[in-house]
């Protein structure tokens, strides 16, 4: 094989490496399933797991940065990677899919251990709704110590983040229940029994999911906020979901381009008809041009 054709394969690799970085719910779940570390309570909610990952924390993306603290498809922060996959967060970005759910299961498998996420589960119920799969890992997922406060004020809104976000919420969000909505749980597949959160659906509570702020008292949403919320029911798509499969397929094509240029430029350059300096000059303003465009698409 030529230089000029080992050079056209491998930037022609370059786009189905980009797009290989997107899961689906399937491969979760058998990661899940796969895991020698998963308890038999995580592959009994695999679902649950699988929503985790796909519906809030990366879009099934295994290089998400959320761009302050955390990494991979199930968003595990510095401290937790350097501790369970004893890698940079960089090198853990690269990691396999199997790879990262190995490391994210040892730290759920522990903070399943909580007293808090135990007594969560064993309720069986939490302010009239069933505590199920989404529910419990929700509630790892916000932090054990915010669990805590939750299950102390007995109502959903016991606690929640700086953006709102309620354990009972990111279950919604996790089941694919509308905010505000009924409050049904789809993602636990567990029997119910040993301790175990079980599948069954919760019923309707006024405490979870979205509530209006005291400045909002028609209950009013942001608009950004109703627009992806109208657009999720409408497509069943997330928004932040669709723009990062767009970037990825603007990426890849930006690749594809670029992978023909050079092409052209090393058969002008094999050919004689270009000196090395003219080479390497097309080689850097390509190289320049191809970090703007990238730039440019992390930032819309």
């Amino acid at each position: 094989m030529t230089k000029s054709k080992r050079l056209i394969a491998l930037l022609w690799l370059i786009p189905v490496l980009v797009m290989a970085a997107v899961v689906t719910s399937a491969q979760i779940q058998q990661a899940i399933q796969n895991s020698p570390y998963a308890s038999a309570w995580l592959k009994a909610n695999a679902q649950a797991v699988a929503n985790l990952a796909i519906r809030v924390e990366s879009g099934g993306n295994t290089t998400a940065y959320n761009g302050s603290c955390c990494y991979g498809v199930l968003q595990m922060n510095r401290a937790n990677i350097d501790k369970y996959a004893g890698v940079t967060p960089s090198q853990y970005q690269q990691w396999s899919l199997q790879q990262q759910i190995d490391a994210w299961s040892q730290l759920t498998v522990d903070a399943l251990k909580a007293g808090s996420v135990r007594q969560l589960i064993d309720m069986g119920t939490f302010d009239g709704r069933t505590v199920d799969g989404n529910m419990v890992l929700a509630c790892v997922q916000l932090g054990i110590g915010n669990c805590q406060k939750m299950l102390n004020s007995g109502s959903c809104t016991g606690f929640a983040d700086r953006n709102g976000t309620t354990i009972c919420s990111m279950a919604d969000k996790m089941a694919g229940v509308p905010a505000g909505g009924s409050g049904v749980g789809t993602g636990g597949t567990g029997t119910g029994g040993n301790g175990q959160a079980g599948a069954s659906p919760g019923g309707s509570t006024p405490g979870s999911g979205w509530q209006p702020s005291e400045s909002c008292p028609g209950g009013c949403l942001p608009t950004s906020s109703s627009m992806r919320q109208t657009f999720a029911q409408g497509s069943g798509v997330e928004m932040s979901a669709l723009k990062d499969q767009s970037n990825r397929l603007g990426a890849a094509a930006v690749f594809l381009i670029m992978a023909a240029s050079f092409a052209a430029i090393w058969s002008s350059y094999s050919d004689g008809r270009i000196t090395t300096a003219q080479l390497k000059k097309y080689v850097i303003h390509g190289g320049i041009t191809l970090s703007i465009v990238l730039g440019v698409m992390r930032m819309l």
